[in-house]
């Protein structure tokens, strides 16, 4: 697989918070009554704000819950650690070669990048970048040109399908990643799925992008490892 540029999703793909995201959750769903994975469900790759507007009972204000949500996920910092090999991986790319679009507002995201231990990018869209979040692609299209190309010269790192389906709307090649129980409704949306970062390498070539190295050959779809 070769790109021009790295696109990184953050949460879930670079940074593990899933025991804490999905906490929050359901105790925001516990509060108003609602399904919590109901809400899980939809919530992956979203902002927290949309999330809130889909399951949100009438008369509740918006703002208040999302601002809810971001206080307690600004509280658990604690329970926030890097993807394996996700560290080393950065650390091989000079800061025009990548960045991160998160559905996460900005200063949480560089926040949790700190105490994971992992770099701050040069190109960075959070939530406040976009007019609309995952899965439209404006994220993925508006860091493709922060670092001079089209998405369509991009690879995007995602775990989530939200955010896979606006890699794929942004024209970007697409690496799925995440533990193999995602690969049976996600598959499809992946051109390939690892584990973790410990399974490729990124290795400059002639034209001045990426190569994708995998430890195995793959097939598009298929799970890696």
């Amino acid at each position: 697989m070769r790109g021009k540029v790295l696109l990184f999703d953050m949460d879930g793909t670079l940074i593990d918070s899933t025991e804490l995201i999905e906490e929050i959750w359901h105790r925001w769903a516990d509060r108003h009554g609602i399904d919590g994975n109901a809400v899980l469900a939809k919530s992956h790759g979203r902002q927290a704000g949309e999330t809130v507007r889909l399951f949100a009972p009438e008369g509740i204000d918006h703002d208040m819950e999302t601002a809810w949500f971001n206080e307690q996920a600004a509280r658990g910092t604690a329970r926030i650690k890097a993807v394996p090999g996700a560290r080393e991986f950065l650390a091989g790319l000079a800061p025009h070669e990548w960045a991160i679009v998160t559905s996460g507002k900005r200063s949480l995201a560089a926040e949790w990048l700190a105490v994971a231990g992992l770099p701050q990018p040069a190109a960075f869209i959070a939530a406040e970048d976009v007019s609309r979040s995952k899965p439209d692609p404006e994220g993925y299209r508006a860091a493709a040109r922060l670092l001079g190309c089209d998405a369509s010269e991009a690879i995007v790192f995602e775990d989530a399908q939200a955010g896979m389906e606006a890699g794929r709307r942004a024209g970007a090649r697409i690496v799925g990643i995440g533990p193999s129980d995602h690969l049976s409704h996600l598959s499809h949306l992946a051109d390939v799925w690892i584990s973790d970062f410990r399974e490729i390498e990124a290795l400059r070539d002639a034209s001045g992008g990426f190569r994708l190295a995998f430890r195995e050959p793959l097939t598009p779809g298929r799970l890696h490892g």
